[in-house]
């Protein structure tokens, strides 16, 4: 049965129709900010996407695609808030997605980050929150990990500073498995700021840098109120955020190795705040 048969009127078969066109301009990250909107692929996001009640404003289907009952059920379940269903033809649907394996459905989110303040509500460490702040983090592959790692050891909170990769965009999205829509996540302008309010909030910042009297993982344990800070992936911390820190933090390595990739070390010191 053809998907236009269950949701639709009618198939869209032009690259030209007006709600196409609008959708395929949020692949840009300017578009996407001036619309608050963004686009996800497949079947595995649009299932974590309503089990953690994601805003979705469109779903469009190939409408060559058959899915499963239970990938219709969910859709008619979306489609009964008020969602858009568009069935569109396999030439339309290649023009949304930068996929090389597409699935067959893409649909159109809401932001969510501005339901989370983390100025106003994770400030004061007896929140009990676990934080892990992001700076300058520019590749999407390693934000997406980081996004999917931090949703599976428990960290309630992700902060980033707005030179950090989109985590809006294709790439972030698809490399975080769904986790977008567990976590809180705060992309903040000025970062030194956020982090003044933290230190007065009770948290313990711990850069991950290579220092000569950085503490070492492992021997020393992490604590509820400790925030560790990952740098960029070429320079590490900038010395102003450096300067923030209370302590530096070491992941311990054999002798004549490179550091860990961002999202390795980042990943490892979840596991140990996963402990706590």
């Amino acid at each position: 049965m053809k998907n236009n048969d269950i949701f639709c009127v009618e198939t869209i078969t032009s690259k030209t129709n007006s709600t196409i066109v609008k959708i395929a301009k949020l692949l840009d990250k300017k578009y996407r900010k001036e619309e608050s909107l963004f686009v996800c692929n497949g079947v595995k996001l649009i299932e974590e996407a309503f089990k953690f009640n994601a805003r979705i404003k469109y779903i469009v289907l190939n409408n060559d695609v058959v899915f499963e009952e239970k990938v219709i059920d969910i859709i008619k379940k979306i489609k009964a808030l008020g969602t858009s269903i568009l069935c569109v033809s396999e030439n339309v649907f290649l023009k949304l997605t930068d996929e090389k394996a597409p699935q067959g459905v893409i649909f159109v989110c809401e932001y969510f980050s501005e339901k989370h303040t983390f100025s106003t509500i994770a400030k004061n460490c007896d929140s009990g929150e676990k934080v892990l702040v992001l700076e300058s983090l520019r590749d999407p592959g390693n934000l997406g990990t980081i996004i999917r790692n931090a949703a599976a050891f428990g960290v309630d909170r992700l902060v980033l500073s707005s030179d950090c990769a989109d985590i809006y965009s294709p790439k972030v999205v698809r490399a975080a498995m769904g986790a977008v829509f567990k976590l809180k996540i705060d992309v903040v302008s000025d970062l030194k700021a956020t982090l003044l309010g933290m230190k007065n909030g009770g948290y313990n910042l711990l850069g991950a840098a290579l220092e000569k009297d950085s503490l070492l993982l492992g021997e020393y344990s992490l604590k509820p109120s400790d925030a560790v800070i990952i740098g960029n992936e070429g320079h590490g911390i900038s010395s102003d955020v450096l300067s923030l820190c209370d302590n530096t933090l070491l992941i311990p390595m054999c002798d004549n190795t490179e550091s860990l990739n961002a999202a390795m070390a980042a990943t490892i010191i979840m596991w140990e705040l996963h402990k706590i």
